[in-house]
């Protein structure tokens, strides 16, 4: 079985590690408790449960983008990326009891393709 460190989840999320202790206490997410360490540990199985909550391939590490990265690529203020969201021009995914929108690398370049710019390149 993979174990994940709980930085190494909340890399994959691209959130602050406190985020990721939030959901244990709210139970969305189940850590994996390994005898003799007080460290949460979690299973694969239990991350692709989370990202498929938030509406993610389960098994791709996919790339999230914050309001503010997504304004800086497109050039224009973030209250226009909100704007876009309201009106469903651009699709957003939130990690569920978060409060926060985010966005796939591939919903960001699908509006780039629409607007004539160039894709984002994916960081390794």
């Amino acid at each position: 079985m993979e174990l994940y460190r709980m930085s190494e989840v909340a890399r994959m999320f691209d959130v602050h590690p406190n985020t990721i202790r939030k959901r244990v206490r709210t139970n969305i997410l189940h850590p994996v408790k390994l005898p003799g360490s007080r460290y949460n540990r979690f299973a694969l199985e239990e991350v692709n449960s989370l990202r498929r909550k938030m509406g993610l391939p389960a098994d791709d590490i996919v790339q999230l983008y914050r309001v503010g990265q997504v304004a800086a690529m497109f050039g224009v203020h973030p209250n226009t990326v909100r704007k876009w969201m309201r009106t469903n021009i651009l699709r957003s995914v939130r990690l569920p009891g978060s409060d926060y929108n985010q966005f796939t690398s591939s919903k960001v370049n699908r509006l780039r393709r629409e607007m004539g710019l160039p894709p984002v390149e994916e960081p390794e």
